[in-house]
């Protein structure tokens, strides 16, 4: 595999979202549009890669979190993968019923 490539196909443990040394505004943007399409394929697990900074991209990845029903943070990753200051670990779950009706409509 050539440096610097990812293939999702060959990775072991949870998708990476790397919005380190990004602009706020650019950050929420990628942390949005990969969610959601880590959500539509079905995925569990995303790693956020947010630095550690000022934790202006880490608090804006918990805040994003909460406001979505389907997201939830993982305090403790489990045997494969533990959070570390520079990332949050971040399981999507299946989408309630209200969830549902709102984007179904």
């Amino acid at each position: 595999m050539a440096r610097g490539k990812h293939s999702d196909q060959n990775r072991k443990g949870p998708k990476s979202i790397y919005i380190r040394k990004m602009r706020y505004e650019e950050a929420y943007r990628l942390l949005d549009r990969e969610i959601q399409a880590a959500f539509m394929k079905g995925d569990t697990l995303v790693e956020v890669v947010h630095g550690i900074g000022e934790g202006v991209l880490k608090k804006m990845t918990e805040d994003y979190i909460r406001e979505h029903s389907f997201l939830k943070i993982l305090e403790d990753g489990g045997l494969h993968h533990g959070n570390n200051p520079g990332s949050t670990l971040v399981e999507i779950m299946g989408p309630s019923s209200e969830d549902l009706k709102k984007y179904l409509k």
